[in-house]
């Protein structure tokens, strides 16, 4: 019997998830080269702050960084001709000035999130991060899969691990030091708790699987395979490893991990639900070739419910304890919004000789609505057509959906993500790779 509404929390939606949670481009990230203090090229702005001693700190914001912000925008949205440009920016209500104070605006949080990192000393270790990267990788159910979820977001595994993992878990330890610093621990498990016992009846009878995918057309040789496992002429392990064409799962004897954490086609789910412990299917045809299925496990809410997370399946726990990782608790937000709103930002006049402050005296008649000059970036990562220039978004969606990454202030901190939550991401469907998970 199918189980609908179950929660889901791989492919992309992993992903997704671990993006929605950081704030984009700490300590230089939002561009290619140099920081965001690096003052080579001009101060365009400075930031002052009072530390926890109540020592006011200044802070300066590069012009580098910013006009490298805008020239990457106006490439990769082919605005490089400066007539595109000043038309651009007029349909947006926008002036040269009003862009840069919007980047500005954007790198000022960033600043206050890597200033707040040193009042605490906070400092991020590579082995956190490869642990955060493990547990993402651990989402999928393949490497080809994981991969195609991180082209979706259009930055290479070194970007992802540099403005996503790294600020992420900048932010969680961050929030785990104001916490204490203020007496309060959040029970992330007491939360996990939590989070299963209302989902009892979506967990109740998920069933953990591996699989032997074959290509697809190679029906006759997947045919042959179920028979001999079947009848026990062929053990399990070593068919995995001499047909299996899914290179990431037959590792691990074609594990493919909880129906309860990880989104399969239809098809797979289908047949899988119908297996009862150590049951072996027969071939089933899905869009990701033509897979044997091994029910190896299947997991029933005890009598009396769940009243502790040593009743659950370890990966399960996992797959809760991370997307409640990823949201900060109120005291940490509200902190870090009274930090930013405390912070003093002096923005420099403009150069004249800035690349992108071109003439606009042809499109005057266009823009005499100009009213988001001290918006946020929102005008710039919104407008229809066009694509953000910052690295590492927060977020899983395309483009052309009007991201709007930049400008989030205290919201950012707050984890908020942009799919839905551990209550069950009804009708996400996270495509990709090669096996049996969408």
């Amino acid at each position: 019997m199918l189980k609908l509404n179950r929660f889901k929390v791989a492919g992309a939606l992993a992903l997704t998830i671990a993006l929605g949670g950081t704030m984009v481009g700490c300590g230089g990230n939002g561009a290619a080269d140099g920081s965001i203090q690096d003052t080579s090229q001009g101060v365009a702005a400075t930031v002052k702050v009072k530390d926890k001693d109540d020592k006011e700190v200044t802070l300066e914001i590069g012009e580098k960084i910013v006009t490298q912000y805008v020239q990457d925008f106006r490439e990769r949205n082919e605005l490089t001709d400066d007539d595109a440009w000043a038309k651009w920016m007029a349909d947006n209500a926008l002036t040269p000035a009003d862009v840069r104070t919007q980047v500005i605006n954007y790198y000022e949080q960033d600043l206050l999130l890597e200033e707040a990192a040193k009042m605490y000393d906070v400092h991020v270790e590579e082995s956190e991060v490869q642990e955060a990267l493990q547990q993402i990788k651990d989402q999928f159910e393949s490497e080809e899969a994981y991969q195609e979820a991180l082209s979706a977001t259009g930055m290479s595994e070194e970007e992802y691990i540099e403005k996503v993992l790294e600020p992420n878990t900048l932010q969680t330890k961050l929030a785990e030091a104001v916490e204490a610093d203020q007496g309060e621990t959040v029970d992330v498990d007491g939360q996990v708790l939590a989070m299963a016992q209302s989902m009892e009846s979506v967990l109740d009878g998920g069933r953990r699987s591996s699989h032997i995918l074959f290509a697809a057309g190679d029906d006759a040789n997947a045919a042959e395979v179920a028979a001999q496992l079947q009848s026990g002429a062929l053990s399990w392990d070593d068919a995995v490893a001499q047909y299996s064409v899914d290179e990431y799962t037959k590792e691990n004897g074609g594990d493919n991990g909880w129906n309860t954490v990880t989104t399969f086609v239809d098809a797979y789910n289908n047949a899988l639900v119908e297996l009862e412990k150590d049951e072996i299917s027969d071939p089933v045809t899905s869009d990701y070739g033509i897979h044997i299925i091994k029910c190896t496990d299947v997991w029933t809410v005890p009598e009396g419910g769940i009243t502790s997370l040593d009743q659950l399946p370890t990966e399960i726990v996992d797959a809760m304890r991370l997307q409640i990782e990823n949201t900060s608790s109120d005291t940490f937000t509200t902190w870090f919004s009274e930090f930013i709103n405390s912070a003093e930002l002096t923005i420099n006049e403009m150069p004249e000789n800035l690349p992108y402050n071109v003439d606009m005296s042809a499109y005057t008649a266009t823009t005499d609505d100009q009213t988001q000059g001290t918006e946020g970036v929102e005008a710039v990562e919104g407008a229809e057509g066009t694509e953000a220039p910052v690295e590492g978004e927060p977020t899983a969606q395309p483009a052309d959906e009007g991201e709007q990454p930049v400008d989030e202030g205290a919201e950012s901190a707050e984890g908020e993500q942009p799919t839905e939550g551990a209550e069950g991401a009804e009708g996400e469907n996270a495509e990709g790779g090669e096996g049996a998970a969408e």
